[in-house]
């Protein structure tokens, strides 16, 4: 994780959230992490009077996560909930995100999962990066061509992985789970619940670790030096 730069890849305003530890803890290695949810959450209302404000809700909620995680900058496109597809706009939208952040390493979700917003996510984000490092569509930036990229969730291929200790940082997951209020009802749990977590495991201090699976369009160089088996 010898990085200057990150970008991580989400289908909605809290599934980043997997990886919350390794994103906190290089964010105080002085790492830029950037995120780009796909989607504007608008679906994501368990009360029918939530319909009109859950947008701006889930807005408000994703710049606390930022807070909490150390997140640099994040975009969030404007694409329903439910309706995310690899569409030439949508595409373009990413290779320009991947050309501005310019990272070092891209991070999304893979090949399998039941939700479509999180199969298309892995779709387009897989797609937008490899085009951002071809000589195509000029007018989004110079092209930008990603070393490394990592699933983080949603992979059941026998990929080789990178385990990575984010021992000390196991409480930032929840306490970005404590500022979705609006999801806490699909959580099952209240505000208070993560708080109390993540005071208990910043007290504990457990050993922690967050796996990522390689993806097969990498091309390393060479063989992974000794000091970093």
């Amino acid at each position: 994780m010898d990085y200057e730069r990150i970008l991580v890849f989400g289908a909605h305003p809290d599934d980043e959230f997997s990886m919350a530890g390794t994103m906190a803890k290089l964010a105080d290695q002085g790492v830029e992490v950037y995120l780009a949810t796909m989607t504007n959450g608008n679906e994501g209302y368990p009360r029918p009077e939530w319909r009109d404000t859950i947008v701006e809700m889930r807005r408000g909620e994703a710049a606390e996560a930022d807070k909490v995680l150390g997140v640099t900058r994040r975009w969030i496109l404007d694409v329903e909930d439910m309706a995310l597809a690899l569409t030439k706009a949508t595409l373009k939208d990413c290779i320009r995100i991947v050309r501005e952040a310019r990272p070092h390493a891209v991070f999304t979700h893979g090949p399998h999962d039941r939700h479509g917003d999180h199969l298309a996510t892995h779709t387009v984000s897989v797609q937008a990066t490899w085009h951002a490092g071809e000589p195509v569509a000029a007018e989004l930036g110079a092209p930008w061509r990603t070393p490394h990229v990592y699933y983080y969730k949603g992979c059941n291929l026998p990929l080789p992985t990178v385990v990575f200790d984010t021992t000390g940082y196991a409480h930032k997951g929840a306490e970005a789970r404590a500022t979705q209020v609006s999801q806490h009802t699909l959580f099952r749990r209240t505000k208070d619940d993560f708080l109390a977590e993540a005071e208990r495991l910043q007290r504990e201090r457990p050993a922690a670790a967050e796996r990522f699976w390689i993806v097969d369009t990498n091309m390393l160089p060479d063989f992974l030096p000794l000091k970093h088996c």
